[in-house]
């Protein structure tokens, strides 16, 4: 089976300018994890997920201490509040991911899942001829279960 076969062909997208409260909003609205950064030529340049947004633990360099990471630096979790307000001008390019993973229609659905398996994410953008056409998530793949026999 196709990654083209069961992508969500509709995605919510984002450009780099999206400030971060408005980010917030859209995964809220729609109920989603994550939001696929693009370019003026439906190109993906980055990703915006939950986990973008939410404390992380960053070890140290040369060090075995973990400390608290938000919006790539480190913070005192203790002002996590503050630290929001502050950040709800801060655009998609200061929090995205860029290195993004993808896949294109054309690739089968146990490559898009091995991918996510070994990179442990929960989404992957699809592109045909290198622009955004879809995106496939674990929700869709594990959809293929509750399928009816054709």
């Amino acid at each position: 089976m196709k990654v083209e076969d069961i992508m969500t062909r509709e995605v919510i997208t984002i450009a780099a300018d999206t400030t971060v409260d408005e980010i917030a909003r859209l995964l809220r609205e729609h109920r989603i994890g994550g939001l696929p950064v693009i370019d003026d030529k439906h190109q993906v340049i980055g990703i915006v997920s939950e986990s973008d947004l939410f404390l992380k633990e960053k070890g140290m360099p040369f060090s075995a201490v973990k400390v608290p990471v938000l919006f790539k630096r480190w913070v005192d979790p203790d002002r996590l509040a503050e630290i929001y307000e502050d950040a709800r001008h801060h655009t998609a390019v200061d929090v995205m991911t860029g290195k993004v993973i993808c896949v294109n229609t054309d690739d089968t659905v146990g490559h898009a899942a091995w991918l996510m398996a070994q990179h442990n994410i929960k989404r992957v953008p699809v592109l045909q001829n290198g622009v955004l056409a879809g995106i496939i998530t674990r929700a869709n793949i594990i959809h293929l279960l509750a399928r009816d026999e054709e």
